[in-house]
């Protein structure tokens, strides 16, 4: 499977509804958002706007801490916007689903204020209730003080 195969593939998964997280997908929104994939070298990364995610693809070779570190100096560059790392050697888990992607290292932008609202909209839900509060922590980063669990 190409690069953009897999990286549509990993979407539709994270959009199929789960009866393990209560019925909501991994993403609740990657069904409907918009999106672009770009494949770049990590320091030539810049915002973009017209998407609701933009998929940077970046080198294999970068250890998950560099792809953590890239994200922190991108979010403290470009305020406006939220820079999340899906390393390719990091899984990630909401319970037993493996949310990242598994193959690629990317990082995905998104609009700071409308990540924001659409995280404090899943938080009057059930949603994050089948998060652990470490993968909570990592993932809201900032934002976490705005959600409130439910469970």
């Amino acid at each position: 499977m190409n690069q953009e195969a897999h990286i549509r593939e990993w979407i539709r998964k994270l959009a199929v509804l789960r009866p393990e997280l209560g019925g909501f997908a991994v993403c609740p929104y990657a069904s409907g958002a918009s999106f672009t994939i770009i494949e770049c070298l990590v320091n030539d990364i810049k915002p973009i706007d017209g998407f609701d995610v933009v998929i940077f693809v970046i080198e294999r070779e970068l250890e998950p801490e560099d792809v953590e570190d890239w994200c922190e100096s991108l979010n403290i560059i470009y305020p406006d916007w939220i820079f999340l790392e899906d390393a390719a050697e990091k899984p990630s888990y909401i319970g037993e689903i493996q949310t990242n992607n598994g193959f690629y290292n990317l990082i995905l932008m998104q609009n700071r204020e409308k990540l924001r609202k659409a995280r404090e909209k899943l938080g009057n839900t059930p949603y994050y209730d089948y998060w652990s509060d470490n993968f909570l922590r990592e993932v809201l980063a900032d934002d976490y003080e705005l959600i409130e669990r439910k469970g």
